[in-house]
């Protein structure tokens, strides 16, 4: 598959299909598809990355040290819904054997797209993150059975977790600098927050 990067007045100039998305050469930067409009995001900055980097490491080496499942990084598109086509790039996320072909990379070598409910996404906040924005994002989490999502905020030196439920979001707890983060999804997952900012 060819890596190209797609003009936003290309991409933009009509609604993307379902059927239009499976044609589409593979786009190596970030974006998200929200009722068919293509919305392109600038680069996160680096703090952003590394911020992202240090929670996929931790996770990753406890899912495969466990043999879990699968802990993917962005750009990697949830397909939410098909018709209109919706998609969501969360920084982080984990997905557990009992929904994939198995683990590591022979549980996802034949995925083209992935139409499946992470059991956990990571959302490392940007400036561009209001509140509005959040909740749009929980709200298309929900519906698609994701279970539990982290709220990380470098501005506060935090994780918010939530649990979620088709209906509603409930609050884990909001951990700071020298506490550890609580997971029900991955309950002997071991990490503090200030890992996340090494």
């Amino acid at each position: 598959m060819d890596v190209i990067s797609v003009p936003t007045t290309e991409a933009t100039k009509k609604k993307i299909s379902f059927e239009d998305y499976l044609l589409m050469p593979e786009i190596n930067h970030p974006y998200e598809i929200i009722d068919g409009e293509f919305m392109p995001s600038p680069a996160p900055i680096p703090a952003h990355q590394r911020m992202s980097a240090n929670i996929f490491k931790r996770l990753d080496e406890h899912v495969e040290a466990k043999g879990l499942g699968v802990v993917l990084f962005a750009p990697v598109d949830i397909i939410l819904q098909r018709h209109p086509l919706r998609t969501r790039q969360p920084d982080v996320l984990f997905i557990h054997k009992d929904k994939l072909s198995g683990t590591g990379f022979d549980a996802i070598e034949e995925l083209q797209i992935l139409e499946i409910a992470p059991d956990l996404v990571v959302e490392v906040l940007s400036t561009s993150d209001t509140e509005r924005v959040l909740s749009g994002k929980l709200a298309d989490y929900q519906p698609i059975g994701v279970k539990e999502c982290w709220l990380v905020s470098r501005e506060a030196r935090s994780v918010e977790g939530l649990q979620l439920t088709k209906e509603q979001s409930q609050s884990l707890g909001h951990f700071g600098l020298g506490e550890t983060i609580r997971s029900e999804v991955l309950p002997n997952f071991q990490m503090t927050v200030d890992a996340i900012f090494t």
